[in-house]
């Protein structure tokens, strides 16, 4: 007799949509499941963050009852779906309330029958430690031993902690099975606060398989899409070189892992804030996929600094780029009537976006006017009603999150006054496509969610992080 295949589980969103705080604001089931998994994947770990350390963290609450609530994931048709879930002791009478969920405690005794750790994760524990020793820098280490704190009021029980001559001393967790969220989430914090850098060692797991689980991941996404892995391979490299040698599996955009590489532990990068890591496959795959669409638009207004009108929008190559642009934003501009009216208007608010842009990053362009600089530039095009006035609000936010928000200060924060003040009632407002096209193009300032996670990442650029 044939087995049908199971049926994959259809999902559930628990919440319909959850308000985020950091000026992050709601965010939307709808807007959870578009996300990438390591962008919704930060926000699974920064609101488990938040229990242990509020500034690490984020927190984020149910629209309907208010209720703290994190980010849970399952597999539907092959696919690892988010989706919003109240914290133990929510409010059982909201609407979007599906249930309790397990304590950490009771499920870990049910997962070791009663015990809180395998047999086998001491085992490795215990050859982690042996191999630490073999290193000729070693000084000390310990399994399973009582760290005292220094900057907690608690300490914890690392499964391997070593020490070795002119090397940060430095934990390691071994993950033999699905680890919670929290515990995750505890002992990197923990960790942190201690100045001792922290490793999680998988073991049992195929990373090029068809499906890592959720636990894994989240270790993973916290080394920067680092897979470490010990196996019998890792061991014997780890005795013929007398130190710790791990198997890293390195994480593509699209989920899939390169081939192992043999790792030594002093080749990782120790970051002030985070995981080590050997190559960081998150911030890196973030940048690439914003300048991938920032490129044709740098190419596009390069020919244009020597100053341009409405002729241009007859060059082929800036009606090319507007037409790609029309593909992701049918309407450009609720302001404008004819396409005509559409692409001059977008192209010269473009045009002064990257020109502050390009100006904060230390490059002084001017792709929108003849003027010497942007201050000129802002000063005029704010001053005239034939101008950029209708954006004041869009250009007063961009300078805030630059290095030029001391433009504000002056000259141009005086017209971005008047302009507000003339304009009012026409201003363009958040919800128009001109501020979707921004947070396209310009997401390290008008997109929050990627600003708060390149901001959790250490890696926003310097042109928009603000000069106080």
């Amino acid at each position: 007799m044939t087995r049908l295949p199971a049926r994959s589980q259809k999902p559930r969103r628990i919440i319909e949509a959850a308000f985020f705080e950091k000026e992050i604001g709601p965010v939307s089931a709808t807007e959870l499941l578009a996300m990438t998994e390591d962008a919704w994947g930060i926000l699974r770990d920064r609101l488990t963050d938040y229990a242990r350390e509020k500034e690490s963290g984020l927190l984020a609450r149910c629209l309907m009852c208010e209720g703290r609530v994190f980010i849970q994931s399952r597999m539907h048709r092959g696919k690892r779906l988010p989706y919003f879930a109240h914290f133990k002791g929510g409010d059982p009478n909201c609407p979007w309330h599906r249930g309790m969920t397990m304590k950490p405690d009771d499920a870990r005794a049910a997962q070791y029958q009663g015990r809180q750790e395998s047999i086998a994760h001491r085992l490795l524990c215990e050859q982690l430690d042996l191999l630490a020793r073999d290193d000729p820098r070693y000084l000390r280490s310990s399994v399973a031993t009582y760290l005292p704190p220094t900057e907690n009021s608690f300490g914890r029980y690392p499964d391997v902690y070593i020490e070795w001559e002119d090397f940060p001393a430095f934990a390691i967790e071994v993950q033999l099975s699905n680890t919670f969220q929290t515990e995750v989430s505890a002992r990197s914090i923990h960790y942190q606060r201690e100045g001792i850098p922290l490793i999680w060692v998988l073991y049992g797991i195929d990373p090029g398989g068809v499906d890592v689980p959720q636990s894994f991941r989240d270790v993973i996404r916290r080394h920067r899409g680092n897979a470490f892995v010990l196996d019998k391979e890792a061991i014997n490299a780890s005795r013929a070189e007398k130190t710790i040698v791990l198997k890293c599996f390195l994480r593509n955009v699209d989920g899939s892992f390169d081939g192992p590489v043999l790792t030594r532990i002093d080749q990782l990068t120790f970051p002030k804030r985070g995981l080590p890591y050997l190559e960081d496959r998150i911030t890196s795959h973030l940048r690439e996929q914003i300048d991938a669409v920032r490129r044709p638009w740098f190419k596009t207004l390069e020919p244009l600094r020597e100053g341009w009108d409405w002729r241009a929008l007859d060059m082929p190559e800036v009606l090319a780029t507007l037409d790609h642009l029309r593909k992701e934003f049918p309407k450009l501009s609720h302001w404008e009537t004819g396409k005509r009216d559409e692409d001059f208007t977008i192209l010269r608010l473009v045009a002064v976006a990257f020109s502050i842009l390009s100006t904060a990053n230390g490059h002084e362009r001017n792709y929108a006017t003849r003027h010497p600089n942007v201050r000129a530039l802002l000063n005029t095009l704010l001053h005239i009603p034939s101008g950029i006035q209708r954006y004041a609000l869009l250009v007063e936010l961009l300078l805030q999150h630059t290095a030029l928000c001391g433009l504000l200060d002056g000259t141009v924060g005086q017209h971005i006054k008047r302009a507000k003040a003339q304009m009012e009632g026409n201003l363009s407002l958040s919800d128009d496509p001109e501020w979707a096209i921004m947070r396209h193009l310009v997401p390290e300032v008008f997109d929050p969610l990627v600003r708060e996670e390149l901001i959790y990442l250490q890696a926003l650029p310097a042109w928009a992080t603000p000069i106080t």
